[in-house]
Protein backbone atom coordinates (compact mmCIF):
# COMPACT_ATOMS: atom_id res chain seq x y z
CA UNK A 1 0.00 0.00 0.00
CA UNK A 2 1.23 3.48 -0.85
CA UNK A 3 1.27 6.08 1.91
CA UNK A 4 -0.54 9.28 0.98
CA UNK A 5 0.91 12.66 1.82
CA UNK A 6 0.02 14.53 4.99
CA UNK A 7 -3.00 16.73 4.39
CA UNK A 8 -2.61 20.47 5.08
CA UNK A 9 -5.17 20.39 7.88
CA UNK A 10 -3.73 17.48 9.88
CA UNK A 11 -0.61 16.65 11.85
CA UNK A 12 1.73 13.74 11.21
CA UNK A 13 0.10 11.79 14.04
CA UNK A 14 -3.32 12.34 12.52
CA UNK A 15 -2.01 11.18 9.17
CA UNK A 16 -0.66 7.97 10.70
CA UNK A 17 -3.99 7.31 12.43
CA UNK A 18 -5.90 7.93 9.20
CA UNK A 19 -3.55 5.65 7.26
CA UNK A 20 -4.03 2.89 9.83
CA UNK A 21 -7.81 3.27 9.57
CA UNK A 22 -7.65 3.23 5.79
CA UNK A 23 -5.28 0.28 5.58
CA UNK A 24 -6.77 -2.05 2.97
CA UNK A 25 -5.99 -5.65 2.15
CA UNK A 26 -3.71 -6.01 -0.85
CA UNK A 27 -4.82 -8.15 -3.77
CA UNK A 28 -1.64 -9.84 -5.11
CA UNK A 29 -3.36 -11.73 -7.90
CA UNK A 30 -5.08 -8.56 -9.10
CA UNK A 31 -1.69 -6.84 -9.26
CA UNK A 32 -0.46 -9.65 -11.54
CA UNK A 33 -3.57 -9.19 -13.71
CA UNK A 34 -2.70 -5.50 -14.05
CA UNK A 35 0.86 -6.40 -15.08
CA UNK A 36 -0.53 -8.67 -17.79
CA UNK A 37 -2.95 -5.97 -18.88
CA UNK A 38 0.03 -3.75 -19.74
CA UNK A 39 1.29 -6.46 -22.11
CA UNK A 40 -2.13 -7.21 -23.59
CA UNK A 41 -2.85 -3.55 -24.40
CA UNK A 42 0.19 -3.03 -26.63
CA UNK A 43 -0.96 -5.08 -29.68
CA UNK A 44 -4.56 -3.84 -29.31
CA UNK A 45 -3.50 -0.19 -29.33
CA UNK A 46 -1.09 -0.81 -32.20
CA UNK A 47 -3.94 -2.25 -34.28
CA UNK A 48 -6.13 0.73 -33.42
CA UNK A 49 -3.75 3.68 -33.92
CA UNK A 50 -0.88 2.07 -35.94
CA UNK A 51 1.78 2.77 -33.27
CA UNK A 52 2.79 0.30 -30.57
CA UNK A 53 3.05 2.31 -27.35
CA UNK A 54 5.35 1.74 -24.42
CA UNK A 55 3.15 1.40 -21.35
CA UNK A 56 4.49 2.14 -17.89
CA UNK A 57 2.76 1.53 -14.57
CA UNK A 58 3.06 4.85 -12.73
CA UNK A 59 1.23 3.87 -9.57
CA UNK A 60 -0.94 1.15 -8.10
CA UNK A 61 -2.56 2.50 -4.94
CA UNK A 62 -5.05 1.20 -2.42
CA UNK A 63 -7.18 4.06 -1.07
CA UNK A 64 -10.76 5.08 -0.26
CA UNK A 65 -12.98 5.59 -3.28
CA UNK A 66 -13.43 9.27 -2.42
CA UNK A 67 -9.66 9.88 -2.45
CA UNK A 68 -9.25 7.94 -5.69
CA UNK A 69 -11.77 10.13 -7.49
CA UNK A 70 -10.22 13.30 -6.10
CA UNK A 71 -7.00 12.46 -7.95
CA UNK A 72 -8.74 12.32 -11.33
CA UNK A 73 -7.73 15.15 -13.64
CA UNK A 74 -10.58 17.54 -14.48
CA UNK A 75 -11.87 17.54 -17.11
CA UNK A 76 -11.25 13.99 -18.29
CA UNK A 77 -13.32 11.47 -20.15
CA UNK A 78 -14.57 8.96 -17.57
CA UNK A 79 -16.05 5.78 -19.04
CA UNK A 80 -18.29 3.97 -16.56
CA UNK A 81 -18.71 0.26 -17.26
CA UNK A 82 -20.97 -2.39 -15.78
CA UNK A 83 -19.21 -5.61 -14.79
CA UNK A 84 -21.36 -8.51 -15.94
CA UNK A 85 -22.15 -10.83 -14.13
CA UNK A 86 -20.66 -9.17 -11.03
CA UNK A 87 -23.51 -6.63 -10.85
CA UNK A 88 -21.11 -3.77 -10.10
CA UNK A 89 -19.28 -0.93 -11.85
CA UNK A 90 -15.74 0.20 -12.63
CA UNK A 91 -14.35 3.29 -14.35
CA UNK A 92 -11.66 3.94 -16.94
CA UNK A 93 -10.38 7.51 -17.07
CA UNK A 94 -8.91 8.77 -20.36
CA UNK A 95 -6.96 11.91 -19.55
CA UNK A 96 -6.84 14.77 -22.10
CA UNK A 97 -3.14 14.30 -22.94
CA UNK A 98 -3.78 10.69 -24.03
CA UNK A 99 -6.98 11.54 -25.88
CA UNK A 100 -5.45 14.31 -27.97
CA UNK A 101 -2.16 12.46 -28.55
CA UNK A 102 -4.04 9.54 -30.09
CA UNK A 103 -6.34 11.90 -31.99
CA UNK A 104 -3.37 13.71 -33.58
CA UNK A 105 -1.73 10.41 -34.51
CA UNK A 106 -4.88 9.03 -36.13
CA UNK A 107 -5.52 12.24 -38.08
CA UNK A 108 -2.04 12.18 -39.59
CA UNK A 109 -0.37 14.64 -37.25
CA UNK A 110 2.57 12.44 -36.26
CA UNK A 111 5.10 14.76 -37.90
CA UNK A 112 3.67 17.92 -36.38
CA UNK A 113 4.76 19.20 -32.99
CA UNK A 114 2.40 18.19 -30.16
CA UNK A 115 -0.02 20.99 -29.30
CA UNK A 116 -0.66 22.11 -25.75
CA UNK A 117 -4.21 21.27 -24.77
CA UNK A 118 -6.38 24.00 -23.32
CA UNK A 119 -9.26 22.94 -21.03
CA UNK A 120 -12.59 22.89 -22.87
CA UNK A 121 -15.53 20.62 -23.50
CA UNK A 122 -15.02 17.51 -25.62
CA UNK A 123 -16.60 17.22 -29.06
CA UNK A 124 -18.65 14.23 -30.15
CA UNK A 125 -15.73 12.87 -32.18
CA UNK A 126 -13.36 13.23 -29.22
CA UNK A 127 -15.84 11.50 -26.92
CA UNK A 128 -16.24 8.63 -29.40
CA UNK A 129 -12.46 8.23 -29.60
CA UNK A 130 -12.09 8.34 -25.82
CA UNK A 131 -14.85 5.77 -25.41
CA UNK A 132 -13.09 3.45 -27.86
CA UNK A 133 -9.79 3.78 -25.96
CA UNK A 134 -11.56 2.98 -22.69
CA UNK A 135 -13.28 -0.03 -24.27
CA UNK A 136 -9.93 -1.35 -25.53
CA UNK A 137 -8.53 -1.12 -22.01
CA UNK A 138 -11.59 -2.72 -20.38
CA UNK A 139 -11.75 -5.50 -22.97
CA UNK A 140 -8.10 -6.25 -22.25
CA UNK A 141 -8.86 -6.29 -18.52
CA UNK A 142 -11.75 -8.67 -19.15
CA UNK A 143 -9.41 -11.04 -21.02
CA UNK A 144 -6.89 -10.91 -18.18
CA UNK A 145 -9.62 -11.85 -15.69
CA UNK A 146 -10.73 -14.83 -17.80
CA UNK A 147 -8.90 -17.52 -15.83
CA UNK A 148 -10.00 -16.10 -12.47
CA UNK A 149 -13.63 -15.32 -13.25
CA UNK A 150 -15.16 -14.61 -16.68
CA UNK A 151 -16.42 -11.03 -16.74
CA UNK A 152 -17.48 -8.52 -19.39
CA UNK A 153 -17.14 -4.77 -18.91
CA UNK A 154 -19.86 -2.92 -20.83
CA UNK A 155 -19.39 0.85 -21.09
CA UNK A 156 -22.74 2.58 -20.66
CA UNK A 157 -22.00 6.17 -19.55
CA UNK A 158 -19.42 8.87 -20.28
CA UNK A 159 -18.73 11.63 -17.75
CA UNK A 160 -16.27 14.52 -17.58
CA UNK A 161 -16.66 15.54 -13.94
CA UNK A 162 -15.40 13.01 -11.33
CA UNK A 163 -17.74 14.50 -8.71
CA UNK A 164 -20.72 13.23 -10.68
CA UNK A 165 -19.43 9.65 -10.71
CA UNK A 166 -20.55 7.47 -7.81
CA UNK A 167 -19.44 3.87 -8.18
CA UNK A 168 -19.27 3.07 -4.46
CA UNK A 169 -19.66 4.70 -1.02
CA UNK A 170 -16.88 7.27 -0.30
CA UNK A 171 -15.00 5.09 2.20
CA UNK A 172 -15.02 1.94 0.04
CA UNK A 173 -11.59 0.39 -0.49
CA UNK A 174 -10.50 1.07 -4.07
CA UNK A 175 -7.58 0.15 -6.29
CA UNK A 176 -6.42 3.06 -8.44
CA UNK A 177 -4.14 2.11 -11.35
CA UNK A 178 -2.46 4.92 -13.30
CA UNK A 179 -0.71 4.18 -16.60
CA UNK A 180 1.51 6.25 -18.88
CA UNK A 181 1.40 5.46 -22.61
CA UNK A 182 4.26 6.68 -24.79
CA UNK A 183 3.67 6.93 -28.54
CA UNK A 184 7.09 7.90 -29.90
CA UNK A 185 7.22 11.67 -29.20
CA UNK A 186 3.75 11.83 -27.64
CA UNK A 187 2.44 10.47 -24.39
CA UNK A 188 -0.70 10.39 -22.29
CA UNK A 189 -2.21 8.91 -19.16
CA UNK A 190 -5.00 6.51 -18.30
CA UNK A 191 -6.44 5.58 -14.90
CA UNK A 192 -8.48 2.58 -13.79
CA UNK A 193 -10.76 2.93 -10.77
CA UNK A 194 -11.64 -0.49 -9.31
CA UNK A 195 -13.70 -0.35 -6.09
CA UNK A 196 -13.46 -3.49 -3.98
CA UNK A 197 -17.23 -3.74 -4.13
CA UNK A 198 -16.90 -4.44 -7.83
CA UNK A 199 -14.63 -7.38 -6.99
CA UNK A 200 -16.68 -9.02 -4.24
CA UNK A 201 -17.34 -12.18 -6.24
CA UNK A 202 -13.64 -12.80 -6.86
CA UNK A 203 -12.05 -11.07 -3.87
CA UNK A 204 -11.06 -14.39 -2.27
CA UNK A 205 -9.09 -15.45 -5.36
CA UNK A 206 -7.56 -12.01 -5.84
CA UNK A 207 -6.36 -11.85 -2.23
CA UNK A 208 -4.41 -15.10 -2.54
CA UNK A 209 -0.64 -14.96 -3.11
CA UNK A 210 0.22 -15.42 -6.76
CA UNK A 211 2.02 -18.72 -7.26
CA UNK A 212 2.72 -18.41 -10.97
CA UNK A 213 1.17 -20.17 -13.89
CA UNK A 214 0.00 -19.41 -17.34
CA UNK A 215 -2.62 -16.97 -18.39
CA UNK A 216 -4.51 -17.01 -21.66
CA UNK A 217 -4.56 -13.21 -21.62
CA UNK A 218 -0.94 -12.81 -22.54
CA UNK A 219 -0.96 -15.02 -25.65
CA UNK A 220 0.02 -12.12 -27.89
CA UNK A 221 2.98 -11.23 -25.71
CA UNK A 222 3.94 -14.90 -25.54
CA UNK A 223 3.95 -15.08 -29.34
CA UNK A 224 6.04 -11.94 -29.51
CA UNK A 225 8.48 -13.38 -26.97
CA UNK A 226 8.75 -16.63 -28.94
CA UNK A 227 9.46 -14.63 -32.09
CA UNK A 228 12.22 -12.69 -30.37
CA UNK A 229 13.73 -15.85 -28.85
CA UNK A 230 13.72 -17.57 -32.24
CA UNK A 231 16.05 -14.88 -33.58
CA UNK A 232 18.45 -15.01 -30.64
CA UNK A 233 22.00 -16.30 -31.03
CA UNK A 234 23.47 -18.69 -28.47
CA UNK A 235 26.98 -20.10 -28.08
CA UNK A 236 27.21 -23.88 -28.37
CA UNK A 237 30.28 -25.54 -26.84
CA UNK A 238 31.31 -29.04 -27.91
CA UNK A 239 32.74 -30.97 -24.95
CA UNK A 240 34.92 -33.89 -26.03
CA UNK A 241 35.63 -35.35 -22.64
CA UNK A 242 35.83 -34.32 -19.01
CA UNK A 243 38.63 -35.78 -16.88
CA UNK A 244 39.40 -35.64 -13.20
CA UNK A 245 43.15 -35.09 -12.85
CA UNK A 246 45.11 -34.52 -9.64
CA UNK A 247 46.29 -30.94 -9.37
CA UNK A 248 49.94 -31.95 -8.92
CA UNK A 249 49.87 -33.65 -12.33
CA UNK A 250 48.39 -30.56 -13.97
CA UNK A 251 51.14 -28.44 -12.43
CA UNK A 252 53.75 -30.77 -13.94
CA UNK A 253 52.40 -30.56 -17.49
CA UNK A 254 54.86 -29.23 -20.04
CA UNK A 255 54.77 -28.55 -23.79
CA UNK A 256 54.84 -31.84 -25.68
CA UNK A 257 53.08 -33.91 -22.99
CA UNK A 258 50.34 -36.21 -24.29
CA UNK A 259 47.05 -36.32 -22.40
CA UNK A 260 45.02 -39.49 -22.91
CA UNK A 261 41.31 -38.55 -23.10
CA UNK A 262 40.25 -42.19 -23.14
CA UNK A 263 38.03 -41.75 -26.20
CA UNK A 264 37.89 -42.83 -29.84
CA UNK A 265 36.59 -41.14 -32.99
CA UNK A 266 33.20 -42.74 -32.35
CA UNK A 267 32.87 -41.35 -28.83
CA UNK A 268 29.95 -38.84 -28.79
CA UNK A 269 30.61 -35.15 -28.23
CA UNK A 270 28.30 -33.36 -25.77
CA UNK A 271 26.85 -30.05 -27.00
CA UNK A 272 26.53 -27.51 -24.15
CA UNK A 273 24.68 -24.20 -23.94
CA UNK A 274 25.35 -22.13 -20.81
CA UNK A 275 26.87 -25.22 -19.16
CA UNK A 276 23.67 -27.19 -19.77
CA UNK A 277 23.94 -30.42 -21.81
CA UNK A 278 21.70 -30.11 -24.89
CA UNK A 279 22.59 -33.06 -27.13
CA UNK A 280 25.10 -35.77 -28.02
CA UNK A 281 26.71 -35.61 -31.44
CA UNK A 282 29.22 -37.41 -33.61
CA UNK A 283 32.17 -35.81 -35.40
CA UNK A 284 31.99 -35.33 -39.14
CA UNK A 285 33.31 -33.19 -41.95
CA UNK A 286 31.40 -31.01 -44.40
CA UNK A 287 32.08 -30.81 -48.13
CA UNK A 288 34.02 -27.56 -47.62
CA UNK A 289 36.38 -29.30 -45.20
CA UNK A 290 34.95 -27.71 -42.04
CA UNK A 291 34.48 -29.94 -39.02
CA UNK A 292 30.87 -30.54 -38.09
CA UNK A 293 28.74 -32.23 -35.47
CA UNK A 294 25.77 -34.43 -36.30
CA UNK A 295 23.17 -34.58 -33.54
CA UNK A 296 22.46 -38.19 -32.64
CA UNK A 297 20.68 -37.88 -29.32
CA UNK A 298 18.88 -35.06 -27.50
CA UNK A 299 19.58 -34.59 -23.80
CA UNK A 300 16.56 -32.28 -23.28
CA UNK A 301 13.24 -33.39 -21.78
CA UNK A 302 10.89 -34.62 -24.49
CA UNK A 303 8.69 -31.50 -24.39
CA UNK A 304 11.73 -29.29 -25.07
CA UNK A 305 13.29 -31.18 -27.93
CA UNK A 306 11.78 -28.93 -30.61
CA UNK A 307 14.30 -26.95 -32.54
CA UNK A 308 17.15 -29.53 -32.45
CA UNK A 309 18.40 -29.87 -36.02
CA UNK A 310 19.43 -33.13 -37.60
CA UNK A 311 22.85 -31.78 -38.52
CA UNK A 312 24.66 -28.59 -37.50
CA UNK A 313 28.19 -27.32 -37.86
CA UNK A 314 30.05 -25.08 -35.50
CA UNK A 315 33.34 -23.21 -35.77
Amino acid sequence: MTMTATRPDETLEETMIREARESFERLPTLEIIIDRLLLALVPDLKSYCTIAPEIDLISLDYMPYEDAMETVTTPSLIAIAAADPWDSQVACVIEPDLLFSVLEIMLGGRRASPNEWKPRGLTAIEQKLGRRLAELCLNGLSSCFAEISPVTFNTHTLESNPRSVLLAPPSTATLRVRLCLNFEDRNGHMTLILPYGALDEVSAQLAQPFLGGRSGADSSSRREMNTQISGTNVTVTGVLRELTVPLHEVLNWAPGDIIDLGMTQDTPVVGMVNAKPMFEASFGQRSNGALALRVIHSLLPKNKEEGIADASSFD
